[in-house]
């Protein structure tokens, strides 16, 4: 009997790591998406700005046409910058999704282990 309860005792412990474990993967799914999705948000503005300066008609002056395409190069740069980085962080967002599941796997894993256990020890005490 005392080597039941010590393996009883020994899965809850696991138990309380697995859920330890997942509320931190979940935790680190969310920063990711936000993250994500900040980065996407950051692109599309970084391109509708891009294409602002691109539909601009008024730039009559040599200067000012200068700028302008300057202004365009680096706001293409920038968007191809952002758009990569945004790739980046939806790899990155997957990756910890999927190490989100993976611990729930292992959480529901430890909780049955420990159910069985407790079956386990009432059958045995009655039988007892």
């Amino acid at each position: 009997m005392n080597l039941e309860r010590r393996k009883l005792k020994r899965a809850q412990l696991i138990q309380r790591i697995r859920s330890v474990e997942r509320m931190q993967s979940a935790f680190a799914a969310s920063e990711a998406e936000a993250t994500r999705a900040r980065l996407f948000g950051v692109a599309e503005r970084t391109r509708s700005l891009a294409a602002h300066y691109d539909l601009r008609e008024g730039d009559r002056v040599g200067a000012d046409l200068r700028s302008g395409k300057a202004m365009r190069d680096q706001l293409q740069k920038l968007t191809e910058l952002s758009a990569t980085q945004a790739q980046e962080a939806e790899l990155q967002s997957q990756a910890r999704r999927e190490t989100l599941g993976q611990s729930d796997l292992r959480l529901r894993k430890a909780e049955e282990k420990t159910r069985e256990l407790v079956r386990t020890i009432v059958a045995g005490l009655e039988k007892g």
